[in-house]
């Protein structure tokens, strides 16, 4: 259930809160669970606030492509080493 809680949260978070919410809620969810719903998170954040420009497709700032997609990638396999020595 707070598995849940959390993940609803960090959805709501992208439309309305700062952007460091949704980075907190999705790393608690990294820590605590094996959380493969932040990459599509990602994903999301990337599709609504990366600016597009003329002739580049999907390249977000300093040319670096979905980075938020690339953040939720390093928490969700980043983690599942801590996460793994925490939960024996």
């Amino acid at each position: 259930m707070v598995r849940i809680i959390l993940a609803v949260s960090a959805y709501a978070s992208v439309l309305f809160a700062p952007p460091w919410v949704p980075l907190i809620i999705a790393g608690v969810l990294a820590l605590r669970f094996s959380a493969w719903e932040i990459i599509p998170l990602g994903i999301l954040i990337d599709f609504l606030y990366l600016p597009h420009t003329e002739g580049d497709v999907f390249n977000g700032p300093w040319g670096i492509p979905f980075p938020a997609t690339l953040i939720a990638l390093v928490l969700a396999w980043g983690f599942e080493p801590i996460r793994r020595q925490w939960m024996r």
